[in-house]
């Protein structure tokens, strides 16, 4: 995104700027990765660049999960992977929220987050039937089962029974990262909003205004690499995700975050009575790839049928909204570093897992930025070669 001319906010000449790193995206991972890059090294000089404001972008239009994932994402994984990488990407997952939780949750007083765990639900025993897989134990994961009569009150005679995973948290995600930008900000580290990043040069960033000299460059922005350079094109692919609020007439007595793997379907309740719900992108699977922030009224028609017809829930729609996902052929993220006209290293195509391993994520770039280590945990599964 560009601005004109005539819209230009800036005096005619914005000097150059001398940084140390550059990090291109202000959203959950670029933060992050600030956040350990100047845990390690206070001494250097970072400036974060985002073409909009922060969270304008998948870390501000989520739900507010930050789970490791479902049971049935982990039991893809399992036969992908086979059960020892699967594991090691739930460990994975179980270490980025504990890092959450003591780095950030724990002391911020100004956010609200909820302990919790999810639960992966089955409406029906044949739903149950048709989703087991003789190589995937559950248990080895610490997947516990629920049937129905131990399940909440608000999803009996609903769901046939759940598998349950946790800890987990309910988050504000903005309220996560206004706390990040305050942390990031005490530290003396620059936060550039509007303004974009066009390419890298041997000299740094060129921006629209001018160039921000730098040493080193980490690129997170997720669903938004294909426009950045066509490298990415066949890397990462940009999809929509269709999300709903609404407010209850009656509250329905669940408190987890709920994967409904069938309908492909998440939700869960808020601290004030409103009930986030999402996905239902197999309504329209083709027409949900792209990155424009667009309303698709077959896919929220269809979440409202699974308000009304599964949960039988009265309710008054007061938002809708949409948000791009970078999806991986392979749907893990790919860290790596990039052969680019300096030092430069790429964070990102979560596939809808942004949240859950973002915060550890952005540990293992920064790790990558500073040496600590040669390769990323994600080249275990695919080592993925990019030239800018």
């Amino acid at each position: 995104m560009t601005t004109s001319h005539w819209l230009r906010p800036h005096a005619f000449k914005t000097p150059d700027i001398i940084a140390d790193i550059v990090i291109v995206g202000g959203g959950y991972v670029g933060l992050s990765t600030a956040y350990w890059i100047s845990e390690s090294r206070p001494d250097l000089k970072i400036v974060i660049l985002d073409r909009s404001h922060l969270g304008a972008g998948a870390s501000g239009r989520n739900a507010g999960f930050l789970t490791m994932g479902s049971a049935t994402f982990y039991k893809k994984l399992n036969k992908e992977w086979g059960k020892e990488r699967a594991l090691s990407l739930l460990n994975f997952g179980k270490e980025s929220l504990s890092l959450v939780h003591q780095h950030i949750l724990q002391s911020s007083p100004e956010i609200k987050f909820e302990k919790s765990s999810s639960l992966t639900l089955f409406q029906t025993p044949e739903n149950r039937t048709a989703w087991d897989d003789p190589s995937f134990n559950p248990s080895d994961f610490n997947f516990i089962w629920k049937n129905e009569v131990e399940l909440s009150p608000g999803l009996r005679g609903k769901f046939h029974g759940a598998f349950e995973n946790g800890p987990e948290y309910k988050i504000n995600p903005i309220q996560l990262l206004n706390s990040l930008k305050a942390k990031l900000e005490a530290r003396k580290i620059q936060i550039i909003e509007n303004l974009a990043a066009f390419e890298i040069t041997a000299d740094g960033v060129s921006t629209e205004y001018n160039t921000i000299k730098c040493k080193q460059v980490v690129l997170a922005i997720n669903g938004y690499f294909p426009q950045f350079h066509p490298a990415f094109k066949e890397l990462i692919k940009p999809c929509r995700a269709q999300m709903m609020a609404v407010e209850l007439e009656e509250d329905i007595d669940s408190n987890f975050l709920h994967y409904d793997s069938p309908e492909k379907v998440y939700w869960r309740k808020s601290f004030d009575k409103i009930l986030l719900i999402g996905g239902k992108r197999t309504l329209d699977e083709a027409g949900e790839v792209g990155d424009f922030e667009k309303i698709s009224a077959k896919i929220q028609a269809g979440l409202e049928s699974y308000l009304k017809d599964l949960l039988k829930l009265n309710y008054k729609v007061i938002h809708r909204w949409s948000g791009t996902m970078g999806f991986t052929g392979h749907e893990l993220p790919i860290i790596t570093k990039a052969e680019a006209p300096m030092d430069t290293y790429v964070i990102g195509g979560f596939s809808g897992h942004g949240m859950g391993f973002g915060f550890r994520s952005a540990k293992e770039v920064a790790d990558l930025v500073l040496g600590t280590i040669q390769k990323s945990f994600f080249d275990n599964f695919k080592a993925i070669k990019i030239k800018l």
